[in-house]
């Protein structure tokens, strides 16, 4: 039996409005490209709240090693938070706030019971028993099934009864969970390459995160709800979406949608990640009009004291493990895009190719000269208010209160990587250099 690692399954008829979503070219990604985000600590010391949305490749899986898995070209998503924990009094996935905490999230259409799954702790979520730079050999996966299994990660999910077909005799139930759900749900790297975008959050949009995933879970952990998933309408990334949309991000993606509309509006992975950071950008971050008139910028702005264009926005990517005793290492990634006129992928190269995406001191000398250029062209409100209306008042003051505490995260963070590499290197510190040519001067309406 081939176990399909997807987060959801295709219904069982035809539907000729997919043949328009082209599937672009299944050559095999360079995940090499941009690499790891560097100095996670000082990333972390300046943003305690923040979720990654990644893309995970395609699985393809040796013969002969337990489970035959396998997987399409366009992946799977999955959800990291750095801020929220399991519940340790609960024996099925609860999260809560704490600080520091780390929990990865992964919808599976396994579950029975439950819509996704946490795994305590980043580096077992993404390699297991392994270190980031180790090779992957049966050794290494046995103990890490071994590992999760002493986790109890999966003692209160019920696996639906499809999931059984092909398991051996002498391997128990609860033993055939963690095989067919290493690499997707925990292990990640195991398998599976992936593209990250990386999103810091305030103390209540986490709250909310928490809140929405919770609430997903509660509607099946006890029946007599039984937890069911299609590609079109209600898959990962319709989750990882969402979760995101309880904060405030952007707008509710509904799930089971009328088919044909989900057909054409459904979510994929990789291209969810370049949805966040379009989404990071859908304002120009000066233009105070623009950002007044949109609801969600507005109502995060007073209600959080966040904008979604903000320091700490970062897309990374980390290959799957080599050398790999168990799994195929050529692995494919795909948009459903137009390849001759989509937007994808000329928004993902242009991504790619910007350093402030990739380097934390990049990203932060760029919000530095961004600032600066909008403090200076700072306009008075009276003449904001020959424009606008009264409730444009509070929305003014709270956007420069926000701007100057945005001021001071990047100086601090500036300061900490230089603080950062003098130690390195054991020379004395210097204060942080010239930032490069940064944004176009910020203007009015």
């Amino acid at each position: 039996m081939i176990v399909r690692a997807v987060c959801g399954t295709l219904k069982r008829f035809f539907i000729p409005a997919l043949g328009a979503l082209l599937l672009t070219a299944c050559t095999p990604s360079d995940f090499r490209k941009p690499g790891p985000l560097q100095k996670e600590d000082v990333y972390n010391s300046l943003f305690p709240q923040w979720v990654e949305l990644c893309a995970v490749s395609q699985i393809s899986k040796k013969p002969g090693y337990g489970a035959n898995i396998a997987g399409g070209p366009g992946g799977h998503a999955v959800l990291f938070l750095h801020g929220a924990c399991l519940d340790p009094a609960s024996p099925y996935p609860v999260l809560r706030s704490c600080p520091d905490g780390e929990t990865g999230i992964s919808m599976n259409s396994h579950f029975r019971n439950a819509n996704w799954v946490g795994i305590p702790h980043r580096d077992f979520f993404y390699n297991g028993l392994l270190k980031p730079d180790e090779a992957l050999t049966q050794t290494a996966y046995a103990a890490t099934k071994q590992e999760a299994q002493k986790r109890n990660l999966y003692t209160a999910i019920r696996f639906q009864d499809w999931t059984a077909e092909g398991k051996p005799a002498d391997v128990s139930d609860e033993q055939w969970k963690y095989e067919i759900s290493i690499g997707t749900d925990y292990a990640v790297s195991f398998g599976r390459a992936r593209y990250c975008a990386r999103l810091p959050i305030s103390q209540e949009q986490l709250k909310q995160v928490i809140t929405f995933l919770n609430g997903r879970n509660a509607l099946y952990q006890n029946g007599p709800k039984t937890f069911e998933t299609n590609v079109l309408q209600d898959n990962c990334n319709h989750l990882t979406h969402n979760a995101l949309a309880a904060a405030d991000f952007w707008h509710e993606l509904p799930v089971h949608q009328f088919i044909l509309k989900a057909a054409l509006t459904f979510p994929v992975p990789k291209n969810e990640i370049v949805n966040l950071l379009d989404q990071t950008q859908r304002h120009d971050i000066g233009d105070l009009h623009a950002l007044y008139h949109d609801r969600l910028t507005r109502k995060s702005l007073l209600e959080k004291g966040w904008l979604p264009d903000t320091p700490g926005v970062i897309l990374d990517s980390n290959p799957v493990k080599t050398p790999n005793e168990i799994y195929n290492t050529q692995l494919s990634l795909i948009f459903y895009d137009d390849p001759l006129l989509g937007h994808y992928h000329k928004a993902f190269d242009r991504y790619l190719n910007q350093p402030r995406y990739h380097d934390l001191k990049a990203n932060l000398l760029w919000y530095q000269t961004l600032y600066a250029k909008i403090a200076a062209e700072r306009r008075p409100l009276s003449w904001w208010l020959k424009k606008e209306p009264s409730g444009f008042v509070a929305f003014y003051n709270a956007y420069y209160a926000w701007l100057e505490n945005q001021q001071n995260l990047v100086q601090r963070g500036l300061t900490m990587l230089t603080e950062n590499a003098s130690l390195s290197t054991g020379s004395m510190p210097a204060q942080p250099g010239k930032a490069p040519v940064g944004p176009e001067p910020v203007n009015g309406p």
